[in-house]
């Protein structure tokens, strides 16, 4: 029984190590590759795997896209989540630190990039993005909610959802114009964030008393 056990994993360690190599190599190529440019042969090619394997495991470049957006968007939640150890001002300069870690963690992938913010990202990857950005808005959240007390209102992560848009569509831009994010429009997103979010949330808020839980 161990032995057929054995056999048994066998082709599934390999089919898993398989897609972590198709996966690395697609991560590599669009990092000088934009994404029309590269197909899923390109891909199975620079992986060393043969082609037929790839089709094995993914339908199209899409489909891989997809997986590798997966795991671009954990390391992206990743970041944010960070605790913040600078002694912050207000919560305008809480999101204007998480802005600038997106726009850092931005300028060190291109490939994550053009996953994520390229202008020219297919409608149904972008979907699957905006998912991550309801993510994203619920650390913004968060990181506020743990030195300043947020008020209570109706639809609060909704808010910072859309907010996280507000910046998404201004990190586009930025890559649209200049091809990366400037200094000038990760500045433009921070403000643009945050002059919604003043709509609904006061801009002085309570900061929490050390020791207090946020809720």
């Amino acid at each position: 029984m161990a032995l057929l056990s054995t056999r048994k994993s066998a082709p599934r360690k390999k089919g898993i190590a398989r897609r972590q190599q198709l996966l690395r190599a697609a991560r590599a190529l669009l990092e000088t590759h934009e994404l029309d440019d590269i197909s899923l042969g390109d891909v199975a090619a620079a992986a060393h795997v043969p082609k037929s394997s790839a089709y094995h495991f993914y339908a199209d470049i899409k489909d891989l896209y997809a997986s590798l957006l997966a795991g671009v968007q954990d390391e992206l939640l990743k970041v944010l989540e960070a605790p913040i150890r600078a002694k912050v001002r207000d919560w305008q300069h809480i999101v204007d630190i998480l802005t600038g870690r997106g726009a850092d963690f931005y300028a060190h992938s291109k490939a994550s990039m053009r996953l994520q913010i390229d202008p020219r990202i297919p409608v149904d990857l972008k979907l699957r993005d905006r998912r991550n950005d309801a993510a994203l808005g619920s650390i913004h959240e968060q990181q506020i909610d743990r030195i300043f007390v947020l008020p209570e209102i109706p639809n609060r992560s909704a808010i910072f959802f859309r907010a996280v848009e507000i910046a998404d569509l201004m990190f586009m831009l930025s890559v649209l114009e200049h091809g990366r994010i400037t200094p000038e429009m990760q500045r433009e997103a921070t403000r643009a964030m945050c002059a919604y979010l003043r709509c609904e949330i006061p801009a002085d808020l309570p900061r929490r008393k050390r020791g207090a839980a946020a809720r």
